[in-house]
């Protein structure tokens, strides 16, 4: 079983019409972790805190915790022990903005840490058009960095604007940004404790340098190459997805599959590269860099262990002498290679589904806010397709098509184009409601079966929708939650859109971007607040409900810890609750989740 690694980047939110541009939360909304999340990430030697007085225990070595996300910024914390660091005058300097001070994960926590190092004037470029990325610049430097940065655009006849740093004028943005005291030398602070831009000293990294090359040289467990990228995913692999023969005693590993090496977050060709730094050089991360390479080189030893393969040399690999070699390669009776199919292949957006060369290709979880309808409206899959629907037409059996369903709902379908429409669109159901609304008065006339949605509380009346004159299609709606859609660009996602004051059908309750909490409800940690993690057993679908039906159903199954994903409608029970505070800072969501404490007899 697999994920289908090809999603859109871009992530929309549920609750208005916010669109970001990031793969890694893109992921984790088509995959949420409670479900999908790896097992094991937490060493077992680890313990987890509890509120009561008994001694804290050790996490069960097979425990299946949901941990995904990324690091979002957070640095390594620095070695607290080192007398000589901490007595240090730029320690003393720093101090009070360190991000982390219980502890180094190197150090004092036993923690694999694994990191991934680019270029450093290749890592200077995408952080300046990553809308000049520096993070742990205060506001008043952030804003002197903007200025000094933002260039005229290349058709415009007046000059540049440059800047001057150190009584000397640059001609183009991205120098100014290179060289803006504090950019450089991110990679060096990070791997020790500070944040990647310098917002205190403004220093160039210069000074953090001996901590971090000991660190890459003599502490990180693994290091990759994000410029040599194939062959550090197989070495990844290779290290830590294997699986020891005991008999004899060989050990096996589980190669990656092809779709690993996709670059799946393609960037757009940018006007200004490394060479239009005429010659910068980030002289800290350069060294830096320089060791991870090393080190990289050492553990990759005289033979790669893995590359891209088409498929056209992966058959003719299969046919040669080394067909031994790829036992994980599926071949019919001709030796034609299997081409394993994708979603979008088989044209699914859900679900788990038949690669067509014997494996499950995972398609994941529909979301809301792929299209434009309010947060009342709910998505779920049906054959391997999400479906916007309202679930309370859906409890009456109006939505999908059946012989029991009402007039009206089979001939305004019929009016559609497409044939063999099985269900309602949400264009559908609003027509039915005009319809309704405007024979309210005189139900006698009303059209066969209209009386299903007068006055029963499936239809609100209202002004007419823009949604009626969006010429809007079923094929419209599904293509929004396609894997590889920009959402933000569908039609769906532009036109299906619905006013409070609309007439529409009524669906759920609507759901405020910061709702009010019932009492015990906290947000999941999100770049801050509480941080909690815990061993996913169960999953509800809540339809309408919320926070009451699914702090009843945890505390019914025995849960330790309820999470609420609005998102998804889901409702997650975990047991084995484990409270990092900020020592494993993985932020894993984009503000659609809540949960609830159930341990020690925690307040409803």
């Amino acid at each position: 079983r697999y994920i289908d690694l090809s999603v859109n980047s871009f992530v929309c939110g549920e609750f208005d019409n916010t669109a970001y541009n990031m793969y890694d939360f893109a992921l984790m909304k088509r995959y949420p972790w409670e479900i999908y999340g790896a097992p094991n990430m937490i060493p077992p030697t680890t313990s987890k805190t509890s509120s009561s007085a008994s001694a804290p225990s050790p996490i069960q070595e097979d425990m299946h915790l949901g941990l995904v996300g990324g690091t979002q910024h957070t640095p390594l914390a620095p070695n607290y022990k080192d007398r000589q660091y901490t007595t240090s005058k730029h320690y003393q300097k720093i101090r009070p903005k360190l991000r982390k001070n219980h502890g180094s994960e190197l150090y004092d926590s036993n923690v694999t840490v694994v990191a991934f190092f680019r270029q450093p004037e290749e890592r200077i470029v995408s952080a300046f058009y990553d809308g000049r990325h520096s993070n742990g610049f205060p506001d008043l430097i952030w804003k002197e960095l903007i200025k000094s940065t933002v260039g005229k655009s290349s058709t415009s006849k007046t000059k540049s604007r440059g800047c001057v740093i150190d009584s000397r004028w640059y001609h183009n943005p991205l120098m100014c940004f290179a060289r803006f005291p504090g950019i450089a030398g991110c990679m060096s602070r990070m791997l020790t404790g500070e944040t990647c831009a310098d917002g205190i000293l403004q220093e160039s990294g210069l000074e953090n340098l001996p901590y971090a090359f000991d660190i890459v040289m003599n502490h990180l467990d693994f290091v990759g190459l994000t410029e040599d990228w194939n062959e550090s995913i197989c070495q990844f692999h290779r290290l830590y997805m294997g699986k020891l023969d005991k008999p004899g005693g060989k050990r096996y590993w589980d190669v990656p599959l092809q779709g690993e090496f996709s670059n799946v977050h393609k960037g757009e060709e940018k006007k200004l590269g490394v060479e239009s730094l005429n010659g910068f050089k980030d002289l800290a991360d350069t060294v830096v860099y320089d060791a991870a390479k090393l080190k990289f080189e050492r553990m990759v030893g005289g033979e790669r262990c893995y590359k891209y393969m088409t498929h056209d040399e992966i058959k003719e690999r299969k046919q040669s002498n080394y067909a031994a070699d790829m036992p994980f390669v599926k071949t019919d009776d001709n030796g034609n290679v299997c081409v394993p199919m994708s979603c979008s292949d088989l044209g699914k957006q859900c679900g788990e589904w038949n690669d067509g060369c014997g494996k499950t290709i995972i398609c994941g979880m529909c979301d809301v806010g792929r299209t434009g309808l309010p947060s009342t409206w709910r998505v779920q899959c049906v054959e391997g397709q999400c479906v916007d629907y309202c679930p309370p037409w859906n409890e009456k059996g109006y939505w999908f098509l059946s012989d029991d369903s009402p007039s009206i709902v089979r001939e305004t379908i019929q009016e559609q184009s497409e044939h063999q429409q099985k269900y309602l669109s949400p264009v559908d159901a609003v027509k039915i409601c005009e319809v309704a609304c405007a024979n309210t008065w005189n139900e006698e006339k009303s059209p066969p079966g209209i009386e299903s949605f007068i006055n029963t509380g499936l239809c609100k009346c209202g002004t007419t929708p823009s949604i009626l004159k969006a010429n809007l299609t079923l094929q419209d709606f599904s293509s929004a939650h396609a894997l590889n859609a920009m959402c933000r660009e569908t039609k769906a996602r532009k036109e299906a859109v619905l006013l409070e004051d609309d007439t529409q059908p009524i669906c759920c309750p609507y759901i405020p971007r910061e709702p009010d909490l019932p009492i015990g409800w906290k947000r999941l940690y999100a770049m801050g607040g509480d941080n909690f993690e815990g061993e996913y057993f169960e999953h509800i679908r809540m339809e309408c409900g919320g926070f009451k039906e699914c702090e009843s159903a945890a505390r019914q199954k025995q849960a330790e810890m309820a999470v609420f994903d609005l998102s998804h409608s889901m409702c997650y029970l975990a047991r084995n609750v484990v409270k990092f505070e900020d020592i494993f800072t993985v932020t894993k969501d984009n503000g659609s989740r809540v949960f609830i404490d159930l341990r020690n007899g925690a307040t409803s």
